[in-house]
């Protein structure tokens, strides 16, 4: 079967489609199969015979031209994607792009602390999900609540810093070599920044004692901040995605500072 586009249809007279760059007559009552009137502009099936005469022609449905159009599109988009992937790859290399994937998913998906609730439940969360504490001040008892939380300006560094390492191949400055280092830079500054909160909260506690109930208060403040840390970071323990993301993130750092190295020595 082939396929033309109806020009004429047969309201007065024979119908004309155009096949195979040549125009040919049909007629409604010896050619046409559908139970639908052909109309001009539609694209239809054509069986011809070998001296190059219409036999038949069969109407298409709309939902098939629609999904033969839909697939053609999504082929070129497909080969253009494999195109542009190709590109990038032999740009920065394959090592380095599959680290930022795995890097990424470690993040995003990964359980990075485990929090032991209670006896019977423990509560997992993700790297982001991190970035979302601290963007909303968020406490322990506020874990549950981060899934419709946003990260803000915290998840956007994290995006920033996991595009960091692609910097040094677009861009010809030694020092941009660096950019494999911010992965591990970023989650440094996040937990320093988790560890120096929760330091000031026990010290701000320990203020209040001491000025309400002198030095023995403060003392008592500050057994108790510290028994009260001691039984939260029993209940704490690192998850897989922490242990994934920072073995990836110090082999990036490692990269980065060794192709600085090579590009100072060399100048």
């Amino acid at each position: 079967m082939n396929r033309g586009k109806i020009l004429r249809d047969t309201n007065a007279g024979p119908g004309l489609i155009f096949i195979n760059n040549e125009q040919k007559t049909f007629t409604l009552e010896g050619n046409w199969k559908s139970s639908v009137p052909p109309k001009v502009g539609a694209i239809v099936e054509v069986e011809m015979n070998k001296v190059g005469e219409v036999v038949s022609l069969s109407a298409i449905d709309d939902s098939v031209i629609a999904k033969e159009q839909a697939q053609k599109v999504l082929g070129i988009a497909q080969a253009q994607g494999k195109e542009w992937f190709g590109l990038v790859v032999a740009k920065v290399g394959l090592l380095t792009l599959v680290l930022i994937a795995v890097l990424t998913v470690a993040f995003l998906f990964l359980s990075t602390i485990n929090v032991q609730v209670s006896s019977t439940y423990k509560e997992s969360i993700t790297f982001y999900d991190v970035l979302k504490a601290v963007n909303t001040s968020a406490g322990l008892n506020g874990l549950g609540g981060l899934k419709y939380a946003s990260a803000g300006i915290y998840g956007f560094l994290l995006f920033a810093a996991l595009g960091a390492p692609l910097l040094p191949h677009f861009f010809s400055s030694k020092f941009m070599n660096f950019g494999y280092c911010a992965p591990i830079v970023y989650m440094i500054a996040i937990f320093a920044g988790v560890y120096m909160t929760i330091r000031d909260g026990v010290n701000q506690a320990t203020g209040m004692a001491n000025t309400f109930g002198g030095g023995q208060g403060a003392a008592m403040a500050e057994k108790m901040m510290s028994e009260m840390l001691s039984m939260t970071m029993k209940a704490i323990s690192m998850g897989i995605g922490f242990y994934i993301a920072v073995g990836i993130s110090s082999y990036l750092a490692f990269m980065g500072i060794k192709k600085y190295l090579v590009s100072t020595s060399t100048v």
